[in-house]
């Protein structure tokens, strides 16, 4: 029956006794959270060795591209696309290589799914992001494995490592209202522990122990979004990670260096979508603005509104073929987000890179001030997540939750890129902060 659960040995085919042990250790935690889901990577032998073969292609393909010189794979994973996948048989006729975009996906994504996949290992994730608009994307249990060497590739070039093995690896922490948490354990990193917590109190016996579990863990690598880790960094904590991944949200890089600084660990910012898996990746080294293509099986363009490439350095939308997806393989798709792309360097990298389209403010003097502009004004403020809002009399409303202190210097920012325009601030109650993401930038004038 397909709403029969899993066993553990379907979650976990590969399962050893260690593994095992360090699964009991987290489920059975004296300090664990109120575990709301039972999560397991379904990994078989064929799979690890899947995951295994992406890191060392990863390790040892990973090359650039320059403007207008697709790499050598792409021409020949449109033409594979084309032979098995049902969207692609209809869509990419003769030479034509249209882009597709969530619409497509949303309709019928059963259409991506190639010809020779196993249902038997088809996984579906639901996802909404900042839209509320519900995503259904199939995926083979190799797909989120295979996030592992991406990141290992990022925190290579950051001089960091993972170990794995007979410890808990990676720790994901949410801070919202409500979110899935589980225990979990990687055969990539030897049977070495995962755990997605959410810091909300209201998951957990006691308020203090979201530190004592932590501690006791331990993890060498935490991810988690700007808000989350803001959230982290306020408990008392003994133990430091390795180095620490944002993603899902803009993390500015005054927070950045501000968890730096605390952690006392890199702190890497990386641009990833549930479709298409990690994208790019910042480096301490490069402008604060400017993100490394991560995946070797990516390709990225910058696309104008007629799927036309821009000219280096140019803002379009940002298009990629390719990921780490097997049941979902992309062909020219349009992301949603907007940036440029430099290709000046070893490997491309994406330039002001905005997640959702473009939006443009007015001021009272008549000026406009692009989105962009607004997260750039706002570089050197520590903010752990932000909205602003321009409505129909022409009054900006940004919303936002901190100190007294950050909200006087992000007031100084916006009032340097606004001029005399009629600005309120709203702080978000905390229980609002806590709901997740929301949508960036918007206004109501035409």
């Amino acid at each position: 029956m397909l709403d029969t659960p899993l066993t553990e040995a379907e979650r976990f085919p590969l399962l050893t006794d260690r593994g095992r042990a360090m699964l009991r250790r987290l489920q059975q935690h004296l300090y664990a959270p109120r575990w709301t889901y039972q999560c397991g990577e379904r990994l078989t032998a064929a799979g690890l060795a899947d995951v295994r073969q992406f890191a060392e292609r990863q390790r040892s393909e990973r090359r650039g591209w320059k403007h207008g010189e697709p790499p050598d794979w792409v021409a020949e994973f449109v033409e594979r696309c084309r032979r098995e996948v049902s969207f692609y048989r209809k869509r990419l006729a003769g030479d034509a290589l249209p882009t597709c975009n969530r619409g497509d996906l949303r309709r019928e994504p059963w259409e991506f799914v190639p010809d020779w996949a196993d249902l038997s290992e088809l996984i579906v994730y639901k996802t909404s992001g900042t839209s509320g608009n519900l995503l259904q994307l199939p995926a083979h249990p190799v797909a989120p494995a295979r996030y592992l060497p991406l990141f290992e590739s990022a925190l290579a070039a950051h001089g960091v490592a993972l170990t794995g093995g007979e410890r808990v690896s990676l720790v994901q922490v949410a801070a919202q209202i409500s979110t899935y948490t589980f225990a979990s354990i990687s055969s990539y990193l030897d049977g070495a522990g995962f755990a997605k917590i959410n810091l909300h109190p209201a998951d957990w016996t006691d308020g203090d122990d979201r530190q004592r579990f932590f501690d006791d863990c331990s993890p060498e690598l935490v991810t988690g979004d700007p808000f989350a880790l803001e959230q982290l960094e306020a408990l008392p904590l003994v133990a430091r990670p390795r180095a620490i991944l944002s993603s899902a949200t803009l993390l500015l890089p005054a927070l950045r260096d501000r968890l730096r600084r605390h952690f006392a660990c890199p702190v890497i910012d990386v641009y990833s979508m549930n479709e298409t898996g990690p994208i790019a990746f910042a480096h301490a080294d490069y402008p604060a603005d400017e993100h490394e293509v991560l995946p070797h099986n990516l390709f990225v363009e910058i696309l104008d509104e007629m799927g036309k490439p821009v000219p280096p350095g140019d803002r379009g939308e940002i298009v990629v073929t390719g990921g780490v997806n097997p049941y979902l393989p992309l062909v020219r798709y349009r992301t949603g987000d907007f940036g440029a792309m430099s290709c000046d360097h070893g490997m491309p990298r994406l330039v002001g890179i905005e997640r959702r389209r473009p939006v443009v403010f007015h001021t009272v003097d008549g000026g406009e001030v692009p989105s962009i502009s607004v997260t750039v004004a706002l570089f050197q403020v520590p903010l752990p997540f932000f909205s602003l809002h321009q409505a129909k009399d022409g009054g900006l409303t940004f919303r936002t939750r901190c100190d007294a202190g950050t909200e006087e210097a992000a007031r100084g920012a916006l009032s340097r890129a606004f001029g005399r325009t009629p600005l309120r601030f709203e702080r978000v109650p905390f229980e609002v902060a806590w709901r997740g993401k929301s949508i960036q930038y918007q206004c109501d004038l035409e």
